[in-house]
């Protein structure tokens, strides 16, 4: 009894010490992590470096700083991996003395040694881009068309749409895109431009699946979803206007992300029942998923991963 009192009154120490630490990181701005081997994660153990996103425990550990000449304050809007390269590619917002407002970077995930910016010999304002895996090829939207770089030179090369401001960029069976300009999503199919979801102004959007997939798109009404089935309204998910942004992850799940944490979207059955689940009270600035289904996000230039590890017993 008399050594029990002093290691029950350490371990009290040391949860306390733990949850301080950690509290910060499920604010709107982490400011600590930890470093821990996942491998020494057992099921059975309490991880105290983990967060819980949608009922699963996340090791968070911190990157890098990422190396883009950034403004006075940096911020990332959309990133994206090449997962043949693990190239991270990512839209930030230059020094103000540029003669471009955004731009797209570019680091190796491996080394922050391989890194640079898209660039070449005109002004573009990269912002919105997608990846096209298959081809090993970014689509970048900007205020002059889109172009494309690939996996062995970031020069930009001319694809489409010239002197049009691009505000939303996505690759999937086809490429799809919006216009500052015009209401609803281009689709790109075999050099022709089909129209779709004409009638509505979109500011930013994704598409859940690679075949039979739902849209997700944003505008001044809120959060919405657009269903491949015909029969089927678009239900709106949310009506706030200001979601930082939109991704999906390995599986085809969309999440968004506020300044209060990470969503994701829930397709109901029936389909007029989808909602939008608070999932995370991690509030990234712009986030996107590995080829291992793990989170990548950024808080101002510092370079975050969550990992899923195999217990489920986490804060």
């Amino acid at each position: 009894m008399g050594r029990t009192l002093p290691v029950i009154f350490a371990t009290l120490v040391l949860q306390a010490l733990w949850s301080s630490a950690f509290s910060s990181l499920l604010g709107p701005r982490p400011a600590a992590t930890y470093f821990v081997d996942q491998a020494e994660v057992e099921g059975n153990e309490y991880c105290h470096s983990c967060i819980k996103i949608d009922n699963k425990c996340y090791n968070h550990t911190l990157m890098f700083e990422l190396p883009a000449p950034f403004g006075e304050h940096p911020v990332v809007k959309r990133m994206g991996i090449m997962r043949a390269t693990n190239i991270l590619y990512y839209t930030f917002e230059p020094q103000f003395s540029d003669k471009e407002y955004s731009k797209v970077g570019f680091v190796s995930l491996h080394s922050t040694r391989y890194s640079g910016v898209v660039s070449g010999w005109q002004t573009y304002n990269f912002g919105p881009f997608d990846i096209n895996q298959k081809e090993k090829k970014v689509y970048l939207g900007g205020s002059d068309g889109i172009w494309t770089v690939n996996s062995t030179s970031h020069i930009p090369s001319f694809f489409g749409v010239k002197g049009n401001l691009i505000t939303n960029v996505v690759v999937k069976d086809y490429l799809y895109f919006s216009k500052s300009d015009h209401q609803g999503i281009v689709k790109y199919v075999n050099g022709m431009y089909v129209e779709v979801l004409g009638n509505r102004w979109i500011s930013n959007f994704v598409l859940d699946k690679t075949v039979a997939y739902n849209i997700v798109y944003l505008n001044e009404t809120g959060l919405w979803i657009s269903f491949n089935s015909k029969n089927q309204k678009d239900v709106r998910l949310s009506t706030e206007r200001f979601i930082r942004g939109l991704t999906v992850d390995m599986k085809g799940a969309v999440y968004a992300w506020h300044v209060d944490g990470i969503y994701k979207v829930v397709v109901g059955s029936p389909l007029s029942q989808s909602t939008l689940k608070h999932v995370a009270r991690i509030a990234p600035d712009a986030m996107a998923f590995d080829e291992s289904n793990n989170i990548i996000y950024s808080n101002g230039k510092t370079l975050y991963k969550l990992s899923v590890v195999a217990t489920n017993k986490c804060w």
